[in-house]
């Protein structure tokens, strides 16, 4: 008898949903801390919300300033002409200033510097007043990420919108894994199309219905690019974005679409965000997580 009731006692522990592991108090504690991360991290300097350019570069030579005859050409009264050149020579890119004060990690530039390089890793950061930019690489494409520390959408950001916190809304699930891993093929707002790692895929149930998703590779997390029935209503056109722990074992999948996020671009036009693969398309209203922002 002894035996039956420790083996009750562990199916039972088992077999647990994720919302009789949390109380609402805490799960509320726990989204607020999680959202409070979110914003700080859209407020830092290397966050979304004060991108104010992206520039894509020829193979040579790419002048760069507020100047009418600028081959990238940024919209401010408050830039130089001039800043510099970008030479792209392969997947290399070089800087070289045209105005004193531009520098990287502190130290002023002051002639022709290799600033990214895809084969080694090399990208540097440069600055010069509250202007930040960076080299990103996009497929084949390279291009100039360019942020401004004051930018208004900095100054002037409120909050994002969100859908009451609900417990009903933390699932329970299974992840699948693929053996061997297999290649998500995922489209970006440029229309580039590249391979993913995928190592497998999500299952979880809703309202007696059974849903899939399939998930991307990010260390110890996993991470879903998804749309639903609310997608270009309540919540943004391009789906939103989920990172779920991996689980441990035989540990149950926990899915808290309460941390269902904005894709970056929500918040600028300057950003590159991946959509959502078919596969991901759900539907069902995920009536959870951030609703879309500003004019999207």
């Amino acid at each position: 008898m002894r035996n039956f009731w420790i083996g009750l006692l562990l199916i039972m522990a088992c077999s647990r949903s994720p919302q009789q592991e949390i109380n609402p108090t805490q799960h509320a504690q726990e989204i607020a801390e999680w959202h409070e991360k979110r914003v700080n991290s859209l407020l830092a300097e290397d966050g979304w919300l004060n991108l104010i350019g992206l520039f894509w570069l020829q193979e040579g030579s790419n002048s760069f300033g507020s100047g009418e005859d600028e081959n990238l050409k940024i919209e401010s009264l408050l830039v130089p002409a001039s800043l510099g050149i970008f030479d792209l020579k392969g997947n290399q890119v070089f800087f070289t200033p045209t105005v004193q004060g531009i520098s990287i990690n502190g130290e002023e530039l002051s002639g022709s510097t290799l600033i990214f390089d895809a084969d080694n890793g090399e990208s540097l950061k440069l600055a010069y007043r509250s202007l930040r930019w960076n080299i990103i690489k996009r497929a084949d494409a390279f291009g100039v990420r360019l942020r401004d520390l004051e930018a208004s959408a900095v100054t002037t950001f409120d909050h994002i919108p969100q859908y009451p916190v609900s417990l009903d809304w933390r699932l329970s699930g299974r992840f699948i894994p693929y053996d061997p891993p297999r290649e998500l093929m995922i489209t970006n707002v440029l229309g580039q199309t590249t391979p993913n790692p995928s190592p497998g895929y999500v299952v979880f149930e809703k309202d007696g219905k059974e849903y899939q998703l399939q998930a991307l590779e990010e260390g110890d997390q996993l991470f879903l690019i998804l749309a639903d029935g609310t997608s270009g209503g309540e919540t943004y056109g391009g789906g939103r974005y989920l990172y779920i722990p991996k689980p441990a074992g035989d540990e149950p999948l926990v899915i808290d679409f309460n941390k269902a996020y904005n894709p970056p671009c929500v918040f600028t036009p300057f950003a590159t965000c991946p959509l959502p693969p078919r596969e991901n398309i759900l539907e069902l209203n995920i009536l959870a997580g951030e609703k879309t922002f500003g004019d999207h």
